[in-house]
């Protein structure tokens, strides 16, 4: 039996490989004799052609769907069925949870759609379970499509590995670059350590994708784990994907009284939530913890609670005192075009960045299985249907993907160029106030010229002409290719 794991993404950007992908691949390794093979084809500079070469020996195909990548995904399985049509084709990931019957639907030579947690539901496929015995999936017998019932989330995720040797090729060099100079020097691996998250955000998909459960590794399993990996590989640097890293105060102080213990040096960044406790902020920052993002998308009360943020501008200020105060470098992510917001709000938002040593801004995207999305289907103002047409949308260098713009949705506030100028014009002006914290992420060099590059920019955007002429050079293929070079500075 021969298991191939693909994150199909053959164009565009893909700055992690797919973690989810490892912890299948691990856990069909550990619990059965299948010949296991993941695959990264942007990562491993690998074509379209030489993944199919490599699929068409393969007994069962797995396939993780993303938003922005699901036509690049349901183009591969069509091909992939044509030249193997004895290979079962399974895809799973964020993308396809409450989408499954109308992939299957859209996509007959799809064979069955996993939903949420995938590490059981491959082992039963690869080990011959016949589908109609196998929770939580999807799957069709002829012209019928049949949707078993719900798999219990596992609970001891203690029980699940990520065998680092079976990608390290595609994330043996990777490296974190919105963190300081001095710690892109180190060898570093991204990590998972939990699952799921409690909180109900309206643009976020996750509390229903991981059935609203929080589970974390335990913290004796987690620091041996770390320990493993920096002396297997040298490993000086982590940055943890979690969702949300400190699920439980009570368990991230247990981790921080082992990692002292044990003497583990290495340094790390977690991604927290606005209201953190001081105690366990500073408990982190003692052990390694030097970077920090957060979420706060918005810097107007009104927006935060209109997206069932569940915090206030007050904490998210009193957030950034505190992490200023512990000596942390922090990430902000941010949102524009957010429901109900007004260029009042947005000015709010503006005020927020200076805070911060490195900023992510985004234009607010529409996702399948989020509160908001609903709330947008009930109103009318979009169906189930825009997932499969690839004229709706907008295409980008991530892929195919929906922003809340005037052009699709009545309700939004702003038009797609006008989000786009207030995200790049406060980006650039950003960089140019805040020229030691672009210098120590870049270097000196690269740093410089970052700089000067917004000024540029800046100058341009100011006339309604020099920005027509701006927008018409960001679609040409000298455009994509400086932005290559640039990232390889």
């Amino acid at each position: 039996m021969k298991l191939l794991l693909i994150n199909p993404n053959f164009e565009g950007v893909v700055l992690i490989p797919s973690l989810g992908l490892g912890f299948l691949g691990t856990y069909i390794r550990e619990h059965s004799d299948c010949q296991v093979e993941i695959v990264e084809p942007i990562l491993q500079g690998l074509s379209e052609a030489q993944v199919l070469d490599k699929a068409i020996a393969s007994d069962v195909v797995g396939l993780v769907c993303y938003t922005e990548s699901r036509f690049q995904c349901f183009d591969f399985a069509n091909k992939l069925k044509r030249i193997n049509p004895d290979c079962k084709v399974i895809v799973g990931g964020p993308h396809v949870n409450t989408l499954d019957e109308q992939i299957l639907h859209y996509y007959p030579f799809i064979d069955a759609v996993a939903r949420r947690e995938g590490e059981e539901i491959l082992l039963e496929i690869v080990k011959g379970r016949p589908f109609e015995q196998i929770l939580g999936i999807t799957w069709r017998n002829k012209e019928e499509i049949i949707r078993n019932p719900e798999r219990p989330m596992i609970q001891d995720i203690n029980s699940l590995h990520y065998d680092y040797s079976m990608v390290f090729s595609q994330v043996g060099k990777w490296k974190d670059f919105e963190i300081p100079q001095e710690l892109q020097k180190l060898n570093a691996l991204p990590i998972i350590s939990s699952r799921g998250c409690p909180f109900q955000c309206a643009f976020c998909a996750a509390h229903k994708q991981w059935g609203g459960i929080y589970r974390g590794l335990s913290p004796e399993e987690l620091v041996t784990r770390l320990e493993q990996l920096v002396s297997k590989y040298s490993i000086g640097y982590f940055r943890f994907y979690d969702a949300l890293f400190i699920g439980n105060e009570k368990r991230i102080l247990r981790l921080c009284d082992l990692m002292e213990k044990s003497g583990l040096d290495v340094h790390f960044r977690i991604d927290i939530r606005v209201g953190t406790s001081r105690n366990a902020l500073e408990r982190l920052r003692k052990v390694g913890c030097d970077v920090v993002g957060f979420g706060v998308e918005s810097g107007s009360n009104k927006i935060l609670k209109g997206i069932n943020k569940g915090i206030t501008r007050e904490k998210v200020e009193e957030t950034i005192n505190v992490c200023k105060e512990l000596g942390y470098w922090m990430i902000g992510f941010f949102m524009i075009s957010l429901p109900d917001e007004t260029m009042e709000d947005v000015r709010k938002t503006f005020e927020l960045f200076r805070f911060f040593d490195r900023l992510n801004v985004q234009f607010f995207k529409i996702h399948p299985n989020t509160p908001f999305y609903n709330e947008l289907k009930q109103r009318g103002e979009i169906g189930d249907e825009i997932w499969f047409n690839p004229n709706y949308g907008f295409r980008t260098e991530y892929g195919h993907e929906f922003y809340y713009c005037k052009e699709i949705f009545p309700s939004a506030s702003f038009y797609f160029d006008e989000a786009n100028l207030l995200i790049e014009y406060s980006t650039h002006k950003y960089r140019i106030a805040n020229p030691c914290a672009v210098i120590e992420s870049s270097g000196l060099g690269k740093g410089i010229f970052t700089i000067s590059l917004s000024a540029a920019i800046i100058t341009l955007l100011k006339w309604e002409g020099s920005r027509k002429l701006y927008r018409k050079f960001k679609k040409t293929f000298v455009y994509r290719l400086f932005k290559q070079l640039y990232r390889c500075l």
